[in-house]
């Protein structure tokens, strides 16, 4: 589901079984994008999620606010990039990872959305080209975060998008998106609702 009207963008997304569903708001201007979204997934590991991301004019994540709740807990996170510095937790101070600090996007485990974050700040969707990132992984439902590398490269260029191919933690996996870096599909894992 796309709305295209003014810098406001609307997506969602199922997966292939119809047991995670994702949504998201994003708002681009000048300054930076703006999102805000949930995801559910129903199972043997049933949560619901909503977070908030702020990214500056050049991509880079500077704030993620998260919320988790699932049938054994409930549970907040802020995470916040001070420029050229560490991350800080929501109390100001700095998560003792020290490697978290080369992380300047955010992944979030089972979200399409947040793939589109390093894929649009490294301009994958635009060029031919390869590129490993550290990125801030959060996992749910007990948002518990560690640095971990992800690995994207750009296989085709068309006028509609790009075909990426993506790996990470949890194995590889070629991806679609939009002209603006946004993921439209995941093959059998996740694709984007119209």
């Amino acid at each position: 589901m796309t709305a295209d009207q003014g810098p406001a963008r609307f997506f969602a997304w199922s997966s292939e079984d119809g047991r995670r569903l994702e949504t998201v708001r994003v708002v681009m201007t000048d300054r930076g994008l703006r999102a805000s979204g949930y995801l559910v997934r129903v199972g043997k590991r049933s949560y619901g999620a909503s977070y908030s991301v702020l990214c500056d004019a050049a991509g880079r994540t500077r704030r993620v606010t998260l919320h988790s709740d699932s049938a054994v807990t409930e549970r907040g996170l802020s995470l916040t990039r001070t420029p050229g510095g560490p991350w800080l937790d929501g109390a100001g101070k700095s998560p003792p990872m020290p490697d978290l600090d080369l992380a300047l996007d955010v992944d979030f485990y089972a979200s399409v959305f947040s793939n589109s974050l390093a894929i649009r700040r490294l301009g994958l969707h635009r060029r031919l080209g390869q590129e490993s990132v550290v990125v801030a992984e959060v996992h749910f439902p007990d948002l518990t975060v560690e640095p971990v590398v992800h690995h994207y490269r750009t296989v085709e260029l068309s006028e509609h998008g790009a075909r990426l191919r993506h790996q990470g933690p949890n194995g590889h996996h070629e991806l679609t998106v939009d002209r603006e870096g946004f993921v439209i599909d995941v093959p059998h894992l996740s694709y984007r609702l119209k």
